[in-house]
């Protein structure tokens, strides 16, 4: 058991990291002349294809997503439904990255004349209608990192184990008695 600890403290620092978004389609408070077809999202590892989520609101709020998140390797590509009008429109996301934890954020861009950073009316809660909709949807047993569980199963193997020779002793000697 103190093998299995000195194992996972010694491993590298870059195994607790999350994976992070590195490249995103629009970008950031960018103008685009024309409404695109889907938003892409690129991170430093590859996602998990599971509770998977992301809107695309108008500031009515109005979600103009098309489908399901389609994830392959590290990017993940949402459709966006066609003829979205000029306005501002803010992107609300949340994945599962390699490491088993859920990642998300937002930004912000627009269509046409407009200038990103209209008034969304529900910004400042994102995070929590993003935990919201992907608890509905959420396929994990436990919600922690494969490491943990690894770890924690790892640890009961041992208490298991340690019981079963103390006990095998116990019965041994009581044998010979």
């Amino acid at each position: 058991m103190a093998l299995a600890a000195l194992l996972v403290f010694a491993m590298p620092q870059t195994a607790f990291a999350h994976d992070q978004i590195i490249g995103q389609t629009p970008n950031e408070n960018e103008v685009l002349e024309i409404a695109p077809s889907e938003i892409t999202l690129e991170f430093t590892g590859e996602l998990m294809d599971i509770t998977q989520l992301a809107m695309v609101v108008d500031a009515d709020g109005t979600d103009w997503v098309s489908g399901p998140m389609q994830v392959t390797n590290r990017t993940a590509i949402q459709p966006l439904l066609p003829e979205m009008p000029e306005g501002s429109y803010q992107v609300r996301w949340r994945v599962v990255s390699s490491d088993g934890h859920p990642i998300s954020g937002s930004f912000e861009f627009a269509v046409g004349q407009e200038t990103p950073g209209a008034t969304f009316g529900l910004e400042e809660d994102t995070p929590e209608q993003l935990d919201t909709a992907a608890s509905a949807t959420d396929n994990s047993i436990t919600g922690m990192s494969p490491l943990v569980v690894t770890s924690l199963i790892g640890a009961g193997s041992g208490i298991v184990l340690f019981a079963g020779v103390i006990a095998a002793r116990w019965f041994w000697i009581r044998r010979k008695k």
